[in-house]
């Protein structure tokens, strides 16, 4: 890993972060400590949580928050780590129902600082949009929670480009600060629109890469490896087996597996790991991106750490998305 600027803001991360999604909840809390003290121990240093993650768990707990908080005190951390969490996530029990109002944004921020066991987030998300909310309150809640010290700095996950721009055209009028950054799934598959529509997710598209383009706002991208599709999608039982029922369902389609053969050829031409390329086609965009990986074991952390020293050309980068001659 390498350290860099978080473009637009004084905050020094690592340049790929570590997502705890499943830490704490989706598996044993020695496994999930075990991988935070190796992500340290290598020098990484900006964590993604959200107050959301382990409440699908019985009991509906922030289960990540909890543990990431009681880690981080026992070793004393707080300080040498870039914290980002996310709130205001659509409620575990009632999908689709949105949670934008200030009460709303203001609560899960409280409750995140007392999960986590700090008094500020260096990089506070909202996890959701609610496109009927009219944008300038959400901004002008933000900028509150700024300027009380809550948060050092604010981004979005998961909206679309033109709300975006709605929230910036906003901020500069009204001499307010916008968004930082914004977490998206972003990797080199193809995503298929239903799944991830229905995992109440979203996906980088033509808009939002324009979008990022042109404003030079960083990316965080979550799901960065497409859950191990451009390995997995080799081995025999990969169209019918359970086990890789969430890569198949998330990226199994014509134009993933033409990239995929892709993949395969540049690895052979370059000695190269499919991991490795599938992270460097991240480094290799017009605007920052930090890849957010979640590993499920301390072997896949190292894994992804070494093949994120990777870095690709302009020609190479050409090639797995067109399909030009190498």
């Amino acid at each position: 890993m390498d350290m860099t600027r978080l473009e637009g803001t004084n905050l020094r991360v690592t340049d790929i972060a570590l997502g705890t999604g499943a830490l704490g909840s989706r598996f044993d809390d020695k496994t999930s400590l075990d991988i935070l003290d190796c992500y340290i121990g290598c020098g990484g240093n900006f964590i993604d949580t959200a107050n959301v993650y382990g409440r699908w768990n019985p009991g509906n707990k922030p289960l990540s928050e909890q543990l990431l908080g009681r880690w981080m005190r026992l070793h004393r951390l707080r300080d040498k780590i870039v914290l980002a969490t996310k709130g205001s996530a659509d409620a575990v029990d009632a999908p689709g129902v949105k949670r934008l109002a200030p009460e709303q944004i203001r609560g899960d921020l409280e409750d995140s600082l007392l999960n986590l066991k700090t008094d500020y987030i260096d990089l506070y998300y909202l996890h959701q949009d609610d496109p009927l909310r009219d944008v300038g309150e959400i901004i002008e809640t933000l900028n509150e929670l700024e300027r009380e010290g809550k948060i050092r700095y604010f981004a979005c996950s998961n909206w679309t480009a033109s709300r975006m721009r709605e929230a910036d055209a906003y901020a500069r009028k009204h001499k307010l600060k916008t968004f930082a950054a914004h977490e998206i799934m972003f990797n080199m598959a193809k995503p298929n629109d239903d799944a991830v529509e229905a995992a109440i997710q979203s996906h980088m598209t033509d808009d939002i890469f324009t979008y990022h383009e042109e404003t030079g706002r960083p990316v965080t991208a979550y799901t960065s490896q497409a859950a191990g599709f451009f390995v997995l999608c080799h081995e025999p039982g990969f169209v019918t087996d359970e086990k890789y029922e969430f890569p198949r369902s998330m990226f199994y389609n014509q134009e993933s597996i033409e990239r995929a053969g892709r993949v395969e050829k540049l690895c052979a031409l370059c000695n190269a790991s499919a991991l490795e390329l599938t992270l460097a086609y991240l480094y290799a965009q017009p605007f920052q991106v930090i890849p957010i990986i979640g590993p499920w074991n301390v072997g896949e952390l190292k894994e992804s750490l070494h093949a994120s020293q990777k870095r690709i050309n302009a020609r190479e980068l050409k090639f797995l998305l067109n399909a030009e001659r190498y």
